[in-house]
């Protein structure tokens, strides 16, 4: 016969575990629709347009220098302090020193795009997923590869000459 302790002890944690789940189910059902009605198009564009205007001002007032890559705005040449990591992406603009290779800058259009479909709430969200770049799902998203998360993988080359030993005679 089993231990009463533990049995209640079980009965108690199935029952907490019950509960947790039903409140989580109710916070969903709660903010499911709320969350779609603060990340709707139109309310994500004005987020996503204020963003981009404010990294733009923050750019140009530190003296960075402007390009536009396709839909991305890429201020260079700023000081180390004036964003983070090797880069930040605000809204459609990305702010860096000299991290502007096309790998990086295809990786931070994701993040464009990103910031596009969530306007100010991708803050919250981004930090929310984890400031370790190799766990954050926007990260992971945006390739962690040509994001400099993670080496190239290399192919090793495949050796020249006769795939099959010489026949003897």
């Amino acid at each position: 016969m089993a231990d009463p302790r533990r049995r209640r002890v079980a009965v108690l944690s199935g029952a907490i575990a019950a509960l947790g789940h039903g409140v989580g189910a109710l916070g969903r059902a709660i903010a499911d629709p709320a969350f779609r009605a603060l990340t709707a198009p139109p309310v994500a564009a004005v987020g996503h347009r204020f963003a981009t205007a404010a990294a733009r001002s923050w750019g140009r007032l530190l003296g960075g220098e402007e390009r536009q890559v396709g839909e991305l705005t890429v201020i260079s040449g700023l000081p180390r302090w004036a964003f983070g990591r090797g880069g930040t992406t605000v809204g459609a603009t990305f702010l860096t020193r000299d991290a502007t290779s096309p790998e990086i800058l295809e990786h931070e259009d994701v993040h464009r795009r990103q910031w596009q479909r969530y306007g100010l709430w991708f803050i919250p969200m981004y930090f929310a997923a984890g400031r370790e770049g190799v766990t954050n799902r926007y990260e992971i998203e945006a390739d962690l590869v040509k994001g400099g998360y993670l080496p190239k993988r290399s192919v090793a080359p495949r050796p020249r000459g006769r795939s099959a030993p010489p026949s003897q005679q």
